[in-house]
């Protein structure tokens, strides 16, 4: 079992209840301000960042139980369950933040220890308490944690999965949206993650539970702009972007595109960076003084359900004072066929400027079953949203960070310091 040790930022989360729309039609959605669980810090090496940045942990603070014990929950897209670590943990798991011995509103709800093969969590308490969103609360069911799987990043909060389909037989209500959609809390089955800016090393922004963007920001979030396209993999958020081009040059076709915004990186296919050797000579380029590479593995991302995380990655890297657009002088295209839409990254998006150095954040992998994973790059340019009953994924290409509108409120950030020792 692999102990973590993170120090989080307390974010207290705004509600807003409803909203009238054009149609006077009442909507019901929450509104969560999301942050990561750290900041890069300024001493980190090139190899610390690789190994530091992969981790895109977001989360929201819900307080939970009779004593309202606050609670980081990590947002995992493509997990299902809401699980919570108990500060009661036995033998060598991590120990959480939440004691559900001190909570009088605290309940079992199976006798039994439910067991799963696969997944982060190998064995847990279907369980019920009060969930607390500011002035109102709700019974919310979730899973007490027992055992997880020895190879999982687990942190010592909780975690709210958004995957539309039980692929382990976890129960219905444990899901977050099904539960508050059967509690008539929100509208829709909807979620949004939404970044607040498009700048590569902000991570705060709001995560949206029950309404679709341009429902709630009007100005922000154009109607007519959204794209949509049906998830082509049975329960997880995937589809095929038929092709793939780094300006005029198409060099990959057909390929599956997965949607992780925990992931903190997009990885590539080979053929992506053979083009990227033909066309701009690479590999030589990045064996010289002022451009280097770094080759690592992470073990702890999804093993026990797929093998997609677990091979070798090489990250690339730059001094300060190379100029990339003479490296790279192409955007890079995703055409959907699906979505009706061709979805563009140029240098601003695949960069990232920090400690003196300029990261590429397109990491090769030896995995050699020609996808990729959009990860918080892809998510920072195209503000995504998900429907986990018609199975529907959603994308604003072109969000207007300048705008802000009427009934936009700032959230309230709190500094205070939970420890979180485990």
């Amino acid at each position: 079992m692999k102990i973590y040790f993170t120090f989080l930022i307390e974010l207290s989360f705004l509600i807003i209840s409803t909203n009238s729309t054009k149609n006077n039609d009442a909507k019901k959605y929450l509104i969560f301000p999301f942050e990561r669980n750290f900041t890069l810090d300024n001493s980190m090496t090139p190899e610390q960042f690789f190994e530091t940045e992969i981790y895109n942990q977001i989360y929201i603070n819900i307080s939970v139980g009779s004593n309202k014990q606050n609670i980081p929950f990590y947002l995992y897209l493509q997990q299902y369950p809401i699980v919570i670590q108990s500060s009661n943990a036995q033998n060598e798991e991590v120990k959480g933040i939440y004691n559900e011995k001190k909570s009088d509103t605290y309940k079992q709800l199976s006798k039994k220890v439910s067991e799963f093969k696969k997944g982060d969590l190998l064995r847990g308490i279907l369980s019920e308490d009060i969930f607390y969103f500011n002035s109102e609360s709700l019974n919310i069911d979730f899973y007490l944690s027992v055992k997880n799987y020895p190879d999982s990043h687990i942190n010592e909060g909780g975690k709210i999965g958004f995957r539309y389909f039980n692929e382990y037989n976890e129960s219905p209500q444990s899901n977050f949206v099904i539960k508050l959609k059967n509690l008539d809390r929100i509208s829709s089955y909807d979620i949004s993650i939404l970044y607040d800016s498009n700048k590569s090393d902000d991570d705060i922004g709001k995560l949206i539970v029950g309404a679709l963007p341009h429902e709630i920001y009007n100005k922000r979030y154009d109607k007519s702009d959204i794209k949509t396209a049906y998830s082509s993999s049975y329960g997880q958020w995937e589809i095929p972007f038929e092709q793939i081009a780094l300006g005029n040059k198409i060099f990959d076709r057909q390929n599956a595109v997965y949607f992780y915004p925990e992931f903190g990186f997009i990885v590539g296919t080979f053929n992506f960076f053979d083009s990227l050797n033909i066309s701009f000579n690479w590999y030589a380029l990045f064996n010289t003084d002022k451009c280097h590479s770094y080759e690592f593995q992470i073990e702890d991302i999804e093993a026990n359900d797929i093998t997609r995380f677990l091979f070798m990655y090489t990250g690339y890297y730059c001094d300060k004072d190379v100029n990339i657009d003479n490296i790279i002088n192409e955007s890079l295209s995703f055409k959907s066929t699906k979505f009706e839409y061709n979805f563009i990254l140029n240098n601003k998006d695949l960069w990232m400027e920090k400690n003196g150095y300029k990261f590429f954040l397109i990491l090769k992998t030896l995995n050699n079953d020609n996808s990729w994973i959009m990860g918080k790059p892809f998510f920072k340019r195209f503000h995504m949203g998900f429907n986990l009953d018609s199975k529907i994924m959603f994308a604003y290409p072109n969000v207007n960070f300048d705008i802000k509108d009427d009934n936009e409120t700032e959230p309230n950030i709190e500094m205070n310091k939970i420890n979180c020792e485990n």
